[in-house]
C-alpha cells in the first residue's frame, strides 16, 4: 500500500470519527420525532388544560408516525443526500407538520376553542374597532378578573381584526394569522442568514413542526410572531450593511410593538451592531437602528399613549407586574413567581431580582458585546431565559423563546460558538479530505440539507 500523502493523512485519521458522525445524525431526525412524540404524549396525559390534551393527542400520533417514517429501512442505509432520503425526510416532517399543528389548530379553531390569550385578542380588535382603544380603562377593569386586561402591546391586536371583522371561523382566527407572520418571519430570516430558498423553506417547516413551535401556535398563538420577527431583526442586524441596519431596527421596533418580551432584543441588536462596525462608526450605526426602531415602535404606541395613557400602563405594565391587585394566569412555579406569593417582602425582593436580571446583561453587553449573528442570538436566549424564570407573573409557555432561538440556530448552523482554531483545523480535515478523493462532512452539527451553500 503505497504511503499517503502529509494532506491526506487527516481523511484516513477523520474517516471513522466522520462515519460515526454520519451514522448518528441519520438517526437524529427519528430521535427528535420520538422526543417530540413524548413530550406530546405527557401534555395529553398530564395538562389540566382540554386544549393542551387535544394538541397533545393529536400531536403525539403526528410525530409517532413521523417518527416511524424516519426510521425507514431505506433511508438510515441510504447516503444523506439520496433522494429517497430527501423524500423520506419531507414525509416525516409533513406529517409532523400536519399532526403538530395543522390539524390541531383547525380543530380548535373551527370551534372557536383556546386558551384565554386568544380571546384577550379578538376581544382587543372588538374594542379597538368599537370604541378605538384596544385597552379598558380601570374603572371597567374593576371587578372583571384578569380576563378584563389587555397586557399586549397596540400592534398584537391587528390578529384579532378578522375576527372582529368577519366574525368567527376557521380562517378568522387569530392564531392562523399569528402562525402566517411566523412563518414569513422566520422564512425571510433563514434566507437572510444565509440558506438557500428551498433549504430555508425546509427550514421553517421543521421549526414550526417542532413542539417548540407548535405548541404554543395551536393553543394560543400570542408569542410566536413576536419570536419570528425577533429572529429576522436579529439576522439582520447580522448583514453589516446600512440597508440591513435599518430594516432590524423597523423588524424589531415592530416586535417591541407587539409584546415587552420583544425589548430585550432591541439592546442585543445595538449591541451586535457597534461591535460590528467598530469606532467611531458605531455611534452612526447605532443611532440608525434607534432612530428606525423608535420611529416603528412610536407610530404604533402614539395614539393610544396621547388618548389612553393610563389604560395603556395600567393593562400593559402595571399587570404583568402584578401591581393591580387581580392575579394573573401567568403563575408556574418558577422562582421569580414563588417569592411574589411569599407576601410584601418577597414581591419587592422578586421585582428587585427582575430589574438586576435585566441590568446585569445589559451591562454586559456593554462590556462584551457579541460579535456575531449567531452569538447575539445565543445571548438572547440566555438573557430571556433568566428574566423568565425571575418575572413575578411568568409561566412555562414563555421559554418559547429562548427555546425557539436555540432551534432556529441550530438550523441556521450556529448553535454551538466555534472552538479556537475550529476553522482551520476544519480547513486541513478538507484539504485531506479532497486529496484522498474522500467526500467528507464539514457540518456534522447542521441537518443534511438545510446547510447554508
Amino acid at each position: 500500500m503505497p504511503l499517503l500523502s502529509p494532506a491526506a493523512r487527516p481523511a484516513v485519521l477523520a474517516r471513522p470519527g466522520q462515519e460515526a458522525r454520519r451514522d448518528v445524525r441519520r438517526w437524529l431526525p427519528a430521535a427528535g420525532f420520538l422526543a417530540s412524540a413524548v413530550f406530546a404524549a405527557l401534555v395529553a396525559l398530564l395538562s389540566d388544560e382540554p386544549v393542551h390534551r387535544l394538541w397533545g393527542g393529536w400531536a403525539a400520533a403526528g410525530y409517532g408516525l413521523a417518527a416511524l417514517i424516519a426510521c425507514w429501512p431505506g433511508w438510515p442505509a441510504s447516503s444523506p443526500e439520496a433522494a429517497v432520503a430527501q423524500r423520506a425526510r419531507a414525509a416525516a416532517v409533513a406529517v409532523a407538520l400536519a399532526g403538530a399543528v395543522l390539524v390541531p389548530l383547525g380543530t380548535l379553531a373551527a370551534a372557536g376553542r383556546g386558551m384565554p390569550e386568544t380571546g384577550v385578542t379578538e376581544r382587543a380588535a372588538a374594542l379597538l374597532l368599537q370604541h378605538g382603544s384596544p385597552y379598558l380603562p380601570a374603572a371597567r377593569l374593576a371587578g372583571h378578573g384578569f380576563l378584563a386586561y389587555n397586557p399586549y402591546l397596540p400592534a398584537m391586536t391587528v390578529f384579532g381584526l378578522p375576527h372582529a371583522v368577519f366574525g368567527p371561523g376557521l380562517l378568522t382566527d387569530p392564531r392562523l394569522w399569528a402562525g402566517l407572520a411566523f412563518a414569513a418571519a422566520s422564512l425571510a430570516a433563514f434566507r437572510v442568514a444565509g440558506l438557500p430558498g428551498r433549504a430555508s423553506a425546509r427550514a421553517t417547516a421543521v421549526l414550526a413542526a417542532t413542539p417548540v413551535i407548535a405548541f404554543p401556535l395551536v393553543v394560543s398563538g400570542n408569542d410566536v410572531p413576536v419570536l419570528g420577527l425577533v429572529t429576522l431583526g436579529l439576522a439582520l442586524a447580522g448583514t453589516r450593511s446600512g440597508r440591513g441596519t435599518v430594516a432590524a431596527g423597523a423588524v424589531l421596533g415592530l416586535a417591541a410593538a407587539m409584546k415587552a418580551t420583544a425589548w430585550p432584543a432591541l439592546a442585543v441588536a445595538a449591541a451586535l451592531l457597534a461591535s460590528q462596525a467598530g469606532w467611531p462608526a458605531a455611534r452612526r450605526t447605532v443611532a440608525r437602528f434607534a432612530a428606525a426602531a423608535a420611529a416603528v415602535f412610536a407610530a404604533v404606541l402614539l395614539p393610544w399613549l396621547v388618548t389612553v395613557p393610563g389604560a395603556l400602563l395600567r393593562n400593559t405594565v402595571l399587570f404583568p407586574l402584578g401591581l393591580t391587585g387581580t392575579p394573573s394566569p401567568a403563575a408556574s412555579p418558577l422562582p421569580g413567581h414563588l417569592l411574589a406569593v411569599a407576601g410584601p417582602a418577597g414581591h419587592v425582593i422578586a421585582l428587585l431580582a427582575l430589574a438586576a436580571a435585566a441590568l446585569v446583561p445589559t451591562a454586559f453587553l456593554v462590556l462584551r458585546p457579541p460579535r456575531t449573528g449567531a452569538a447575539a442570538v445565543r445571548r438572547l436566549a440566555g438573557w430571556l431565559a433568566l428574566l423568565f424564570a425571575l418575572a413575578p407573573d411568568s409561566r412555562w409557555g414563555y421559554f418559547c423563546y429562548p427555546a425557539g432561538l436555540a432551534v432556529w440556530l441550530w438550523l441556521r448552523g450556529g448553535l454551538w460558538p466555534p472552538a479556537a482554531g475550529s476553522g482551520q483545523r476544519r480547513q486541513k480535515v478538507a484539504d485531506g479530505l479532497a486529496a484522498a478523493g474522500v467526500e467528507g462532512d464539514l457540518h456534522p452539527g447542521v441537518p443534511a440539507g438545510l446547510r447554508r451553500a
